[in-house]
C-alpha cells in the first residue's frame, strides 16, 4: 500500500499534472461562487477538456475543480447571503449574521480552514477504512437511510426562536413544495395543475438562489445602506482568528470530517443532506446552541469540513463498486469510461496507485484553495462594505444568470423571482428560511425512504431492524439532550439568584 500511495504521489509530478490542477483549482472558485451551480456543473463543463490527456492530469482537472467548489461555494453565502450551491446552503446560516456583525474575514478563514482539514482527515480515513467501508455499506438499507433524514429534521428546533409553531409551518411548506411534480415511487403527479414546466418539480437549487440570494437584495434594496451592520464602521476580526478558531474546536472538525467521510460513502444521500446533517450534529453537542443562527463560527466550521470529508467519502462507493456517491461522481465515472478505467473490486487491487493519484489530488487541492482562500479572504471581506446601490445589481444579475444556467429555462429565472418575494416575506414576519430549506431538502429522501421501507419491512421496520433502532434512540437522545441542557442552565440562574445577597438575607 506504501508503495502504491508513493506511485500515485509522483504521477501528480508532472507539469502537466501540475497546471491542470492550478487551472482546476482557481477554475472551481470561479463556478463554486456562481450562484445555482457548484461542483456537479464544474465537472460536467470541463469534461469534454480531460479527452486525449494521461488520467492523472485529466483527474487533477476534475477533481480539483470540484473540491475547490467547497470553499467557493461558501464565499458568497457567507459575505451577501446567498449561497453558491446547494450543498452550501448551511454557510448562509451563521457565516452571514458573522459577516454583519464586521466578522466576514473571520468567516471565511474559519471555512477555508476547516475545508483544508475536512478534506485531508476525510482523504486519510478513506485510505484507512477501504478494508472496513464495505461490510458496512452492505448493512444498510432504506429504513436506515430514513433514521438519516429525520436526523436532519431536528435542527428545526435550533431556528424557531419564540415560535416552534412558525418553524414547523416554514419547514412544512418546504416538504410541500419539494412535494411538486412527479411522485418517486408511483410517478403520479403531483401539485402540477397540468402544467409540464412543473412535472420536473422546483429545482432546489433555483428555490434555494430566490429565498435567499433574491430576498436579501430585496431587504437591502428597502433598508439601503451595507450588508454590514450601520454600527460596525470596519472589519473588527481577520483571518486568522478564524483559522484559530478551526484549531481551537478540533474535535468539531474531527466528528465533521468522519460525517462526511460516512456520508460519502453512502450512495444516493447527497451533499445537500450531508451539510445538514453536520450542522445538526454542532448544534445539538454545541455548549452554547442558542448562539447557532445568530453567528456562531462552529456553524461555519462544522458544515464546511463534512463538506470537504465528503468528496473523499464519496469516492469509495465509485471506484469500488461502479455505484456513483453522488450526482458528481456520476460524471467521474463517464470520466473513467472516456479513459478506458473499469471501476469495480479490481481497481482497489490492481490499479491501487490510481486511487492513490485521487486521494493526492483532493489532498493537495484543497491546499491550494485553502492558501488562496487565506490570502483572498480580507480583500473578499471588504466587498461587503459595498452600498446597496451598486451591490444589488451585481448580485441580482449574478442571481438570474445561475438560475437560468441550472438547466437553460426562462422558467426557473421566474420561480427565482417568485421566491425571492416569498423569502423576503418570511424573514418580514420571522419564518425561518432555513427551516423552510431543511424541509425541501430532506422530503424526498424521506418520503421515497419510507415507501420502501414499508413495502419491504412492514409498518413495524422501526422495532424490527436493530440498527434502525439504534439511529431512531440516537435521534431521541440528540433531541432532547439541548432542552435538558437549557432546562439545567435556567436551573442554576434561578438558583445563582436565589444565593445572592438578597436571597441569602432572605
Amino acid at each position: 500500500m506504501i508503495s502504491a500511495a508513493v506511485t500515485g504521489l509522483l504521477a501528480l509530478f508532472t507539469p502537466q499534472s501540475i497546471l491542470f490542477m492550478i487551472v482546476g483549482v482557481i477554475y472551481g472558485l470561479v463556478i463554486g461562487v456562481l450562484p445555482g451551480l457548484g461542483g456537479i456543473v464544474a465537472m460536467a463543463l470541463v469534461l469534454p477538456f480531460t479527452f486525449g490527456f494521461e488520467p492523472a492530469a485529466a483527474l487533477a482537472l476534475l477533481l480539483g475543480a470540484h473540491a475547490a467548489t467547497v470553499w467557493g461555494g461558501s464565499i458568497t453565502g457567507i459575505l451577501f447571503n446567498v449561497p453558491g450551491a446547494a450543498k452550501t446552503i448551511t454557510s448562509v446560516f451563521d457565516g452571514y449574521p458573522m459577516t454583519q456583525r464586521g466578522e466576514g474575514a473571520r468567516a471565511l478563514g474559519a471555512s477555508a480552514m476547516a475545508a483544508l482539514l475536512g478534506g485531508v482527515i476525510g482523504a486519510v480515513f478513506l485510505v484507512a477504512t477501504i478494508p472496513i467501508v464495505r461490510p458496512l455499506m452492505l448493512a444498510l438499507g432504506p429504513s436506515e437511510y430514513f433514521m438519516m433524514a429525520l436526523w436532519g429534521l431536528t435542527i428545526i428546533a435550533t431556528f424557531s426562536e419564540g415560535s416552534v409553531i412558525k418553524g414547523l409551518i416554514a419547514a412544512g411548506l418546504g416538504i410541500l413544495v419539494a412535494f411538486i411534480g412527479m411522485d418517486p415511487v408511483t410517478g403520479t403527479a403531483r401539485y402540477t395543475f397540468h402544467s409540464l414546466f412543473l412535472l420536473d418539480g422546483i429545482s432546489f437549487p433555483v428555490a434555494m438562489i430566490g429565498l435567499f440570494a433574491v430576498s436579501q437584495m430585496l431587504k437591502l434594496f428597502v433598508k439601503g445602506g451595507t450588508v454590514v451592520e450601520a454600527q460596525v464602521d470596519t472589519e473588527v476580526s481577520t483571518v486568522w482568528d478564524g483559522v484559530r478558531d478551526t484549531f481551537e474546536h478540533w474535535w468539531l472538525v474531527l466528528r465533521s470530517s468522519l460525517l462526511g467521510l460516512w456520508i460519502g460513502v453512502l450512495p444516493g444521500v447527497g451533499a445537500s443532506v450531508g451539510g445538514i446533517a453536520a450542522y445538526a450534529q454542532a448544534a445539538q453537542t454545541s455548549k452554547h446552541p442558542e448562539r447557532f443562527g445568530h453567528g456562531a463560527v462552529e456553524g461555519v466550521i462544522g458544515p464546511d469540513a463534512t463538506l470537504a470529508a465528503t468528496e473523499g467519502g464519496g469516492l469509495l462507493p465509485t471506484l469500488a463498486f461502479g455505484i456513483p456517491g453522488g450526482e458528481s461522481m456520476a460524471i467521474l465515472l463517464a470520466a473513467f469510461i472516456n479513459m478506458g478505467i473499469t471501476p469495480g473490486p479490481q481497481m482497489l487491487t490492481s490499479n491501487l496507485s490510481l486511487v492513490f493519484t485521487m486521494v493526492w489530488i483532493i489532498v493537495i487541492s484543497n491546499i491550494l484553495t485553502t492558501v488562496i482562500g487565506l490570502m483572498t479572504s480580507k480583500t473578499l471581506a471588504r466587498s461587503a462594505t459595498l452600498p446597496a446601490r451598486y451591490l444589488v445589481p451585481v448580485v441580482l444579475a449574478v442571481c438570474f444568470m445561475g438560475a437560468f444556467a441550472t438547466h437553460g429555462r426562462v422558467g426557473d429565472v421566474v420561480v427565482a423571482a417568485i421566491f425571492g418575494v416569498v423569502g423576503y416575506i418570511m424573514d418580514k414576519y420571522n419564518y425561518s428560511r432555513a427551516d423552510f430549506v431543511i424541509g425541501m431538502v430532506l422530503a424526498t429522501m424521506i418520503e421515497r425512504d419510507l415507501h420502501i421501507s414499508l413495502t419491504l419491512y412492514g409498518p413495524t421496520f422501526i422495532f424490527t431492524r436493530p440498527v434502525t433502532l439504534a439511529m431512531f434512540l440516537f435521534i431521541v437522545f440528540t433531541t432532547l439532550l439541548p432542552i435538558v441542557r437549557r432546562r439545567l442552565a435556567r436551573a442554576r440562574a434561578s438558583a445563582a439568584e436565589g444565593s445572592g445577597p438578597d436571597g441569602g438575607a432572605a
